[in-house]
C-alpha cells in the first residue's frame, strides 16, 4: 500500500501543478463577464445615437415648430452621452481585466512543461494578439465616437442660440455631416461588437457546474 502511495505521489503533485488556479479561472471569467457588459453596453450606444439622430432629423422636418423636437433632440443627446461614457469606463475597466487574466496565463504557464505548456503557450500567444488587435481597432473607433459626439453637440449648441426655420436651413449642410459621422460611427460600434463576441468565444471560461 505503502509502494503504492509513494508512486502515485509525484503523479497527483504534477497534475495539481498543471491545473489553472482557481484565481486564473475566476480571472477568465471576469474576463467574459465584463466582455458581456461591453455587448450589450454597444447595443444600448448604438440605440441612443439612433434615436438621437431620429430627434435630429425632426427638428428639420418639423422646422416650423421645431422646439419639441430641439428639445427631444437635447434630452437623447444626453442620454447617447450618458451611456457612451459608461461604455468607456467599461472598457478600461475590462482593459485592466484582460492585463491581469494574460498575467495569470503567463504564470501558469511556467508550472507546465512538454506538449501541454506548448499549447497552451500557442492558445495564449493566439489569444494575446487577437486581444491587441481588438483593442488596437476599438481605439480608433473610440476616436472616432468622440468626434462623432463633438459634431453633434455643436449642432445642438448652434440651435440652442437660434432655432427657426431661417437657421435650420442655413445649418443643414452641417447638419447632414453631422448625421453622416454619426451613422459611421453605428457601423464602427457594430464590427467592434462583432469583434468582441469573437474575442470571447476564444478565450471564455465557463462556470463550474454546481
Amino acid at each position: 500500500m505503502n509502494k503504492i502511495l509513494l508512486f502515485a505521489l509525484p503523479l497527483l503533485l504534477a497534475a495539481s501543478i498543471a491545473l489553472p488556479s482557481s484565481e486564473t479561472a475566476e480571472r477568465a471569467r471576469e474576463m467574459t463577464s465584463n466582455l458581456e457588459k461591453i455587448e450589450n453596453l454597444i447595443d444600448k450606444t448604438v440605440k441612443e445615437l439612433r434615436e438621437a439622430l431620429e430627434e435630429l432629423t425632426r427638428i428639420a422636418a418639423e422646422s416650423d415648430k421645431p422646439r419639441d423636437a430641439f428639445e427631444d433632440y437635447t434630452d437623447q443627446l444626453k442620454d447617447y452621452k450618458d451611456v457612451q461614457e459608461t461604455l468607456s469606463d467599461r472598457i478600461n475597466r475590462f482593459r485592466t481585466v484582460a492585463d491581469e487574466r494574460f498575467k495569470d496565463w503567463e504564470s501558469d504557464l511556467s508550472k507546465m512543461e512538454g506538449d501541454l505548456k506548448n499549447i497552451s503557450q500557442e492558445r495564449m500567444n493566439k489569444a494575446k494578439k487577437e486581444y491587441e488587435e481588438v483593442d488596437k481597432k476599438v481605439r480608433t473607433i473610440g476616436a472616432k465616437l468622440t468626434k462623432a459626439v463633438d459634431k453633434l453637440q455643436e449642432v445642438q449648441t448652434y440651435f440652442a442660440t437660434e432655432l427657426n426655420a431661417a437657421s435650420i436651413q442655413a445649418a443643414s449642410k452641417v447638419t447632414d455631416a453631422a448625421k453622416q459621422s454619426a451613422d459611421e460611427v453605428i457601423q464602427a460600434l457594430e464590427e467592434m461588437k462583432k469583434a468582441y463576441t469573437q474575442l470571447k468565444a476564444d478565450t471564455a471560461e465557463s462556470k463550474p457546474k454546481e
